[in-house]
This record gives structure tokens, sequence and C-alpha cells, in this order.
């Protein structure tokens, strides 16, 4: 592994940006980040290599905003990216300021918002902050440690492939209410820029080294080919802990009607056990993202740590898309920024945040 801090981030380092990702999307799988990828290049190589900065480098009074898709993955594949929505959306929400920006940060580092805010930050020139405000994959705007620190998410700035631009000035807990409405007519995929704030402020909102966290995974991933060492440099890398081995016994796939109310996601409930040990029956229940994991029947992993497979034969973050029964496979727990594990944290995307009346096991009374 490369023991020099990554200071820009090249076209060259995208497959191990894209490999590393994998784990945080907790389930999620990058099967439909292929045309993205090939997006984020052809800027990068266009534009040059992105400096990767961190928050405390930037001068307190320097204007950030955060940048990430918001739509479905399906979209993704089916409606791709021009690659003119990133420094778009991001215009217009200058327009809207009435001044410019001097860097860009995640929204979230994982899954195609890995990418998203690096499209942004090669497209107008910009310096990456090697940051974010989920430390995952969640699927509400406002379920950010941005959100927690008291930063208002608006006004936002969005763009279509098609070039539908829209700008709302609305609050924090309306935001993703109206902004889905404008998502689905225009596709079901938009770029945004969102959560404007000076440099000062992200540092009490912000989780600091996300980019770079999952560059070190990605190296870990994608240089690694024995299981011991792969665990091994999880754990040290981003605390991951193995909760259980076994093989996928049962899937519960969403069916046509299937899908929460509250949430643009579809559940999933997987169970792995080894028959051949009589070891424990880990019960997983996903929307979109795995949200819970249970072992014989009690909770031992929830949102928002990050829940997440790996297969054990390709060493490879497995996604949902592509899990099948018989796979063989490890249930990892890589443990969330320790903002979330506050009470205001929990509440905004714990488990009862997706509907599950249960306790994180960090709460109180659950051990």
């Amino acid at each position: 592994m490369n023991p020099e801090p990554l200071r820009h981030i090249a076209a060259a380092d995208l497959p191990v940006l894209v490999a590393g990702n994998e784990l945080l999307s907790s389930g999620r799988g990058a099967a439909a980040l292929d045309g993205l990828t090939v997006c984020v290049a052809a800027l990068l190589e266009q534009y040059g290599p992105v400096p990767l900065v961190p928050l405390d480098a930037l001068p307190p009074e320097a204007r950030c905003v955060a940048v990430g898709a918001v739509g479905g993955f399906a979209p993704l594949i089916e409606l791709p990216f021009s690659g003119d929505e990133f420094a778009g959306a991001v215009r217009a929400l200058e327009d809207r300021l009435g001044h410019r920006v001097d860097a860009i940060v995640a929204l979230n580092s994982a899954g195609p918002n890995a990418l998203v805010p690096l499209a942004a930050a090669a497209a107008l020139g910009l310096p990456l902050v090697d940051c974010d405000g989920m430390g995952r994959i969640l699927p509400l705007i406002h379920q950010t440690t941005y959100a927690l620190a008291g930063l208002p998410v608006g006004p936002l700035a969005a763009m279509s492939a098609a070039g539908d631009a829209v700008v709302l000035d609305t609050s924090t807990a309306r935001a993703d209410l109206l902004l889905r409405g404008v998502v689905d007519a225009s596709g079901g995929l938009m770029a945004c820029a969102m959560y404007p704030a000076t440099a000062a402020r992200l540092r009490h909102a912000a989780i600091r080294g996300a980019t770079s966290r999952i560059v070190r995974m990605g190296e870990l991933l994608t240089t690694q080919n024995r299981h011991a060492a792969v665990l091994a440099g999880l754990a040290r890398t981003v605390g991951a802990r193995l909760l259980a081995s076994g093989r996928v016994v049962a899937l519960d796939l969403p069916g046509p009607t299937a899908g929460a109310r509250q949430y643009p996601s579809m559940p999933t409930s997987i169970v792995v056990s080894d028959p051949a040990t009589d070891g424990p029956v880990v019960r997983l229940e996903a929307q979109n993202e795995i949200l819970l994991a249970l072992v014989d029947g009690a909770v031992v992993a929830a949102v928002p740590d990050v829940v997440c497979l790996l297969d054990r034969q390709e060493l490879r973050p497995v996604g949902l898309e592509g899990i099948a029964v018989g796979d063989h496979v490890d249930v990892l727990v890589v443990p969330a920024a320790p903002m979330w594990h506050t009470p205001e944290g929990l509440a905004l995307a714990g488990p009862r945040a997706f509907g599950f009346p249960v306790r994180h096991p960090n709460e109180e009374g659950n051990r």
C-alpha cells in the first residue's frame, strides 16, 4: 500500500477509488458505476488531476459546496450523465448565492457520490476537500453530519442530463421531498450542489479524510489476494470487524409491489449461516443498503454503521444486485463516524429512522 497521502486524483486513480467505495456502499456494489467512471475519467483527462486537500488546509473563510447525485441507480445506467451537469449545478448555485465557490466537498464518499464531486471539481478547476457528510450511503439528503451540525441544506441547485436546472429555497426538512419530485420529472437522476458553507463551519460538521479512506481501502482490495490479509487490512484501515462467515442460504428480493413509502428504497432480506459448523444464523435487512444485522434473532449491528458483504473467493465487496444463494461471504461491520453515535445522530440515521422498532447496539440498555 502507498504510505504517502494522495494529493491529487487523476484518471488512473479511479479504479482504486471505485474499489474502495464499494465497501462503504453497504451492499450497493459498483455494478452501475461503469458509465459514470468513464465520464469522470474523461473529465480528468480533459482538465487534469484534481487537488485533494485536507479541510484544515483551507482558510476559514473559503466557500465550499457539497456535490452529489440524487436519484436511482437504474437511471444512472439508462440515462447516464453527459458531463456538463456537475459544473452546471454548482454554477446555478453560485448564481443564487451571488459569489463563486472556492472548493468542492462530497455529499457522501460512497457509491456514485465518490465520483460525482470529483467530476464537479475537475470541470470547475477547483480542489476537492477530503471530507464528506455521511461516511457511507444514506438515502436522504438531510441524513448528513452537515445537517446534524446545523448547516442548512439550501439553497440548493440541481441539473439533469437533459439540461433541466432548478434552484430550491426551502428548509432542510422539506428539501428532499421537493427535490425528489423534480428528480422524478427529470428522468430519475440529477447532479446537485447543496450545503453552501465556509470551511470554518464545515470543520464542526464534516467527516474528515473520507476520500483518503476509500483510496486506502481500494489499494488494499486491489493489491491483496490473501483472505486473512484483507480482513486484517480492513480492520486496521477502517476498524472493520468480522461479524460472521457462511453461505447465503436464503434471499428475499423485492417484489414488483414492494417498497418503503418513506424512503426511495426497496426491501431485501438475506440469511447467512454455515450449516456445516452449526454456526449462528445471520439475518440482514436492507432497503437498497444493508441497515440491520441480527445474529440468532438479536440485533448486533445497525445503520449508521456500515454492514457489508465480502465475497470470500473473490475478496471483493459484493452488492445486493449480485448476491445469490450459495455465495460464501463474510459479513463485516465498519463503524460510523462518532457523530453518528450521538442520540441526535441515531435519531436521524439509526434503525428507527428506517422504521425498524429496535435500538442501535450502542444505545444504552441494548447490551
